[in-house]
């Protein structure tokens, strides 16, 4: 099992006042399955994947990694970030604006021992290519490129590094449709070229149809309904059909 969550709730103190961001969550993931996680804001979504990334702690309830619980992948964090990588809405915040965009790919190849320097570039490269992109960014910032550009470029970083696990935090809901469709089309083809698992979050549930292999829906904090994507049309929850009437528009 590449993650497993079991129980698990978050519960914030706000102004004296507890706040359920959780509550009695439990969800797998097996290797290579595709998971789509859907819900409004406030549903719960972009904080399971903080607990998922271990940038949090859950309040109560147990979850897994790689068959290892969160309390023993203490102090091996760079195992684990070598497996689990992350994309967020915009990758403009994910780039120090001082390094240039040749490091930002190479590093954490360097880091994790991927090979030489040379052998690391030449991966890089590869990658770069297969999301449209070239050497010519290298020398660049993350200012001179579009927002559809860096996310390509995150995407090309993470099959760069191998990942296993990824956790796609709404990626695509900052970019015009055009990049969108752009984006969501590269991450199938990567899919396809070197399989890994991954856990998308997102609102659109025509995104998650198109990308994933099930759709958690969640509400207040709670998973309402699981659904096998391609059997949305069955979905039984009040609230999964007003998500759907919403995707429609």
């Amino acid at each position: 099992m590449i993650l497993e969550v079991q129980g698990v709730s978050k519960l914030y103190t706000r102004k004296g006042e507890t706040v359920t961001a959780l509550q009695d969550v439990s969800l797998s993931v097996q290797e290579r399955e595709r998971i789509g996680i859907a819900g409004g804001s406030g549903s719960g979504k972009s904080t399971l994947l903080r607990l998922l990334s271990l940038q949090e702690e859950p309040t109560a309830g147990e979850l897994a990694l790689f068959g290892k619980s969160t309390s023993q992948w203490k102090g091996n964090e760079r195992e684990l970030y070598r497996s689990l990588q992350m994309m967020f809405q915009s990758s403009y915040h994910s780039i120090s604006p001082r390094m240039k965009l040749g490091k930002f790919m190479l590093e954490p190849c360097l880091n994790f021992g991927l090979g030489t320097k040379q052998e690391a570039k030449e991966r890089c490269e590869l990658w770069l290519s297969k999301v449209g992109l070239d050497t010519s960014v290298w020398k660049k910032y993350r200012h001179e490129l579009s927002g559809g550009q860096l996310q390509r470029l995150v995407l090309a970083r993470m099959m760069a590094v191998g990942a296993e696990l990824v956790l796609f935090d709404e990626p695509t809901s900052a970019l015009d449709v055009c990049n969108q469709a752009r984006v969501i089309e590269l991450i199938q083809t990567m899919y396809d070229e070197q399989p890994f698992t991954y856990v998308f979050v997102s609102h659109d549930l025509g995104v998650l149809q198109a990308l994933t292999d099930r759709i958690i829906v969640m509400k207040d904090g709670a998973i309402v309904e699981t659904l096998a994507s391609k059997d949305l049309g069955l979905a039984e929850h009040p609230y999964t059909k007003q998500l759907i009437a919403a995707s429609r528009g």
